[in-house]
């Protein structure tokens, strides 16, 4: 018993310890994450990379300069309630 407790103090004073390693490739809403941030998106599961936290949850953030160009004609379908809406 005694030998699992102290296994169990170890692994999380290393997963403490282990999470600012990484910290430095979240960013959040155009700035460097704070330790609340990457508390939040570690909980997630969420890689490190630029994301988007807001009201509606958790997306990647979309950078404009690797955008494809889109055609005005192109005819854009989402699905929304699994029903197919298209412009």
């Amino acid at each position: 018993m005694k030998k699992t407790l102290v296994a169990t103090v170890l692994a999380l004073g290393l997963g403490l310890l282990g999470s600012p390693a990484f910290a430095g490739g979240y960013v959040v809403n155009g700035h460097a994450a704070s330790p609340a941030e990457i508390q939040l998106l570690a909980s997630y599961g969420v890689q490190p990379g630029q994301w988007v936290v807001d009201g509606y949850g958790i997306s990647p953030a979309v950078q404009k300069a690797n955008a494809p160009a889109t055609d005005i004609n192109q005819q854009h379908c989402r699905y929304v309630l699994d029903v197919l809406l298209c412009n």
